[in-house]
């Protein structure tokens, strides 16, 4: 280690190191610029048993997409950060549906609930709740 030292000291000036430093931090910020660049992708996650197929930022479920389960329920909408965020339809395997706006995974605003014997519930659910029962 000491023989490398003596060779290169003489490259080891203050301006050498601040150009060192500025690739360095330039290279950082280009790094985390692309990282945040969306791109079309496919996640399965859960060894398997979910499936995603969609816009990725970051490794993360964020924009269109649309996600499939083991069981056999999907949903075709928008993420934000992995969760159902925005517009979207869940249809289950079971046969109900749901097609509207969602808010941290859950059904909140406007939306149409259509159950397994066609019945339709079209309104505003709060956490998940339809609201205009009477």
């Amino acid at each position: 280690m000491k023989e490398f030292y003596e060779t290169y000291k003489v490259y080891l000036t203050r301006k050498n190191l601040e150009i060192v430093a500025l690739v360095v931090i330039i290279l950082s910020a280009l790094m985390v610029f692309v990282s945040a660049i969306p791109g079309q992708g496919v996640l399965t996650l859960d060894k398997g048993a979910i499936r995603y197929d969609g816009t990725l930022v970051r490794g993360k479920m964020n924009g269109k997409g649309t996600v499939t389960f083991k069981n056999g329920d999907t949903y075709t909408g928008n993420f934000v950060n992995g969760a159902f965020s925005g517009q979207g339809k869940f249809k289950a395997k079971a046969g109900w549906t749901y097609e509207g706006h969602f808010v941290n995974g859950q059904p909140e605003g406007k939306g149409t609930l259509t159950t397994e014997a066609n019945v339709v519930y079209k309104g505003t659910f709060k956490q998940g709740i339809y609201q205009n029962a009477h």
